[in-house]
């Protein structure tokens, strides 16, 4: 009789466990009603603060997200991206789910989304944030799909030199500047920085991130809480040509996706009122009006842009 009672406590247990382990696993389905989210980390989008977006359809959107424990609050852990054409509903999940640092500080990552081809209308993107205690919170961005290519521009960006304490590294996609522990975290979306380099003399330079290393440029950045140091090495080649005749003021998709930046140089030497073609790894062009320095053309000085590139 002891025997049969364990052996029907054993298959009680296992059965207890299937229904535990199965019990969430299954993705919600696609037009499931989204559950209210009960976390308090606090989510930001740093280039798109409205909370809304327009691009054509196919065009490349890249989503600077900040990340935050609040005041008393749980740390963030895991970041999910769901896309949707009906708001409010579950959707489904766009690339994988990307692990945060389990840490208070705020944190940034780089969110590249394509526009579907077939998109029209109201594209709705659901950021999600597991957090510690088993809450989640949610951020909406609402992208409304034009007709016609768009381009992304920024006005007045400044990047320091080498020695300087200003972010030398910046995101076209999202026109978003980093240093240390987030230029680590999103080294594969950084393609322009910045740096006085050259012998005898040290002139202005636009180039690469993966430049600064054949430059033997500084590549670690500090300790982000997964191991010390964390590089900034690496990333994907972008390429530069001088383009004295482009109108930058008047760029559209189209006359930017015209520029020819043939060559593989990966840095190109600048002055005041210098403008240069640029093409990211990706395929997408740009161009770059070098405004002023505000800081001087030396290893501690500083160097203030315009950008415009293609979506």
């Amino acid at each position: 009789m002891g025997k049969m009672t364990n052996h029907v406590l054993t298959l009680l247990v296992a059965a207890s466990l299937l229904v535990l382990n199965g019990c969430g696993t299954d993705p919600e389905p696609p037009d499931a009603t989204l559950p209210a989210a009960d976390g308090t980390v606090q989510i930001d989008f740093l280039n798109y603060s409205t909370g809304t977006a327009t691009a054509s359809a196919s065009d490349f959107i890249s989503v600077a997200v900040q990340v935050q424990k609040s005041t008393g609050g749980n740390n963030p852990q895991k970041l999910r991206v769901y896309e949707t054409n009906l708001i409010n509903t579950r959707g489904t999940q766009v690339g994988t789910t990307v692990d945060l640092r389990n840490v208070s500080d705020a944190q940034i990552k780089n969110v590249n989304y394509t526009v579907p081809a077939s998109a029209s209308g109201t594209v709705y993107l659901y950021f999600e944030v597991d957090e510690s205690g088993g809450k989640f919170s949610r951020k909406l961005l609402t992208i409304n799909v034009s007709g016609s290519g768009t381009i992304a521009s920024y006005t007045g960006i400044v990047l320091g030199a080498q020695e300087n304490a200003a972010a030398s590294r910046i995101s076209s996609a999202t026109g978003q500047l980093y240093v240390a522990c987030n230029a680590a975290a999103n080294i594969g979306d950084i393609d322009i920085t910045y740096a006085s380099i050259g012998s005898p003399t040290a002139l202005p330079t636009l180039l690469s991130n993966p430049e600064r290393v054949a430059k033997q440029l500084s590549t670690a950045a500090a300790n982000c809480g997964v191991g010390a140091p964390n590089s900034t090495a690496g990333g994907s080649a972008t390429t530069f040509a001088l383009a004295a005749g482009a109108d930058f003021n008047a760029a559209t998709d189209a006359t930017l996706e015209a520029l020819t930046v043939s060559g593989s140089a990966q840095s190109v030497t600048v002055i005041t009122g210098s403008i240069v073609a640029f093409r990211r790894a990706d395929g997408k062009k740009g161009l770059i009006r070098v405004n002023s320095f505000p800081a001087g053309t030396g290893v501690n000085g500083s160097i203030n842009i315009d950008v415009k590139v293609q979506q």
